[in-house]
């Protein structure tokens, strides 16, 4: 696993655990970017905004926000270290 700021354009993930408090959690939630969420990220830029696709959506993360999103890679159904 790794935070969702550490992702590359163009990588396929799925959020497996939000490192949050509950105000930060129902945020996401509101997002509709839950544990078990795969998306798209689309750009990622540093320390900057991570930009992500999810169902047809772009929205953009927060740096600080995408550090606490812990995230593994999907590669056709193989998961990070099989890889």
């Amino acid at each position: 696993m790794k935070p969702l700021a550490l992702a590359q354009p163009g990588e396929r993930v799925r959020i497996k655990e939000i490192q949050a408090g509950r105000r930060f959690c129902s945020r996401l939630h509101a997002m509709g970017l839950t544990e078990n969420t795969e998306v798209e990220v689309v750009s990622n830029y540093g320390r900057g905004p991570v930009l992500i696709m999810k169902d047809n959506f772009r929205l953009a993360i927060g740096w600080g926000m995408a550090q606490k999103i812990m995230v593994e890679s999907v590669d056709n159904g193989k998961k990070e270290k099989d890889l």
